[in-house]
């Protein structure tokens, strides 16, 4: 008896150090970067986004694109996981963005975000707009309307996802929104 259960014990724990091995990191073992994708807004806000991993990488990021260039994204992976993806185009209208991007939800699903910028959340992606008018060449604009899309993959709780997202995205438009020449600063609002 005593040998079945030591034998039982010893595959157990074999087993769980097994699993243990396939699972990965449960800490994070990188540095949270002091940007987000070189947009600079407090870090509480982000921290969130960065699961447990060994490896952090990030290419772009917004601060490597000219500030004539509305259109702008980086993508930040973990262990070769993506877990984040921003990016700020000429979209004319969420369901553009939507459609660009091959998101499967509609606007009518999000949540409104109150702020300075018209923006929405829904789990895992949130989403701003402003107008911004950059000229391109022969008189015609290049973008009039600046979009930001944040996809997120942690938290992976919808209610926590949609409030980290929420707290994020009027300060990151805000802060990718001085980063642009747009030639147009009339915002709208959601209040």
């Amino acid at each position: 008896m005593r040998r079945k259960t030591a034998m039982s014990l010893t595959l157990l724990a074999l087993s769980s150090s097994a699993v243990a091995c396939q699972s990965g990191p449960t800490e994070r073992e990188y540095a949270v970067p002091d940007t987000l994708c070189g947009v600079d807004v407090p870090e509480e806000l982000y921290e969130p986004l960065f699961p447990p991993g060994s490896a952090l990488h990030s290419w772009p990021s917004f601060g490597d694109f000219s500030e004539h260039s509305g259109s702008r994204y980086c993508v930040l992976s973990v262990d070769d996981e993506e877990i984040f993806r921003a990016e700020a185009m000429g979209y004319d209208d969420y369901a553009d963005a939507i459609s660009s991007r091959g998101l499967e939800m509609t606007e009518e699903d999000g949540t409104v975000v109150p702020g300075d910028h018209q923006a929405i959340v829904w789990p895992g992606v949130a989403m701003a707009t402003v107008p911004c008018t950059i000229p391109g060449i022969a008189g015609a604009n290049f973008i009039e309307t600046l979009t930001i899309v944040l996809e997120a993959e942690h938290p992976g709780d919808d209610e926590e996802s949609e409030r980290v997202l929420s707290e994020l995205i009027q300060p990151f438009m805000a802060a990718t929104y001085d980063m642009v020449a747009c030639q147009e600063h009339e915002a709208e609002t959601n209040e």
